[in-house]
């Protein structure tokens, strides 16, 4: 379903893993809306959520005799916003889990996993080692046949992921590539496209990588390819394709990550014939 001059204001990246276990992610969701918040964390709520032998790593009694639940963020002190909340989670196996977030404006990414119902260890996550980064990679790919300009910002808008076999990680969603040039602080939409599908990813030595994407195809073969590719899934396809705000979230939220990665100073996107969308 590839459009050019996309007009349509669009989107945020969301996850709806199907494959690993729902009180896992509704766990660390819980967890990190606790941490990334500027309230104090009880310690009554954090020896519910983590594991006796986290727990004894944990406690810092030469400094405040409290846990050090900070170890689970980027460890800045302040940021560009107040902005905090988590992107993603993402199922890596063996009841480990990518927790992608942003900590006052700053992107963090920390790995934890989850064993018997409670948050058992963790450490720093790589933004290379995930399938989504694989994703973005091969969808800049086909951004480069469209219309070429600056920047190459894609994003995704993800229905379900089966990441149970690391050689072939399934994620079913609408995968969108834009192509912008830049005037003074906005990003000009120049190109781009939508391509609902099921992409297959890889896990190799080097990191991920797209092996096969499954695209529906367009016009009066959508519905009959939608529906093979996505099977059970195709509502919850029609469903997000169909949600104005969740695209325009996501847009917003690739090209604020894009700025900071980049440094640019990138305040709004403007789409021809419409009028500029702040991006702060």
């Amino acid at each position: 379903m590839k459009r050019i001059l996309v007009p349509v204001v669009a989107s945020l990246m969301l996850l709806g893993c199907g494959a690993p276990k729902q009180s896992d992610t509704a766990l660390i969701a819980d967890f990190y809306a606790h941490i990334l918040s500027n309230k104090p964390v009880e310690d009554a709520y954090i020896e519910s959520v983590l594991s006796k032998e986290l727990l004894a790593t944990l406690w810092e009694a030469d400094y405040i005799d409290t846990y050090s639940y900070w170890v689970f963020r980027t460890g800045a002190q302040d940021g560009p916003s107040s902005e905090s909340g988590v992107k993603a989670i993402e199922p890596l196996g063996e009841g480990w889990y990518r927790v992608i977030y942003s900590d006052m404006g700053h992107s963090g990414i920390t790995d934890i996993q989850v064993k018997d119902g409670k948050i058992c260890a963790y450490k720093p996550g790589l933004e290379e080692d995930t399938y989504l980064t694989a994703i973005g990679r091969y969808m800049q790919e086909l951004g480069s046949h469209y219309t070429p300009a600056e920047h190459c910002i894609p994003f995704n808008l993800i229905v379900d992921a089966d990441a149970s076999n690391p050689d072939d990680i399934r994620v079913w969603g609408d995968f969108w590539v834009e192509n912008y040039n830049q005037s003074a602080d906005t990003l000009l939409a120049v190109s781009g496209g939508s391509y609902p599908g099921c992409m297959h990813v890889k896990k190799t030595t080097s990191g991920f990588e797209v092996s096969q994407f499954e695209a529906v195809e367009d016009g009066s073969s959508f519905t009959r390819t939608a529906k093979a590719i996505f099977g059970d899934r195709y509502k919850s396809l029609m469903a997000l394709m169909s949600d104005d705000e969740a695209r325009k979230c996501a847009r917003i939220q690739s090209i604020r990550d894009y700025a900071e990665s980049t440094g640019l100073p990138i305040s709004c996107y403007k789409d021809e014939g419409w009028p500029a969308v702040s991006v702060k």
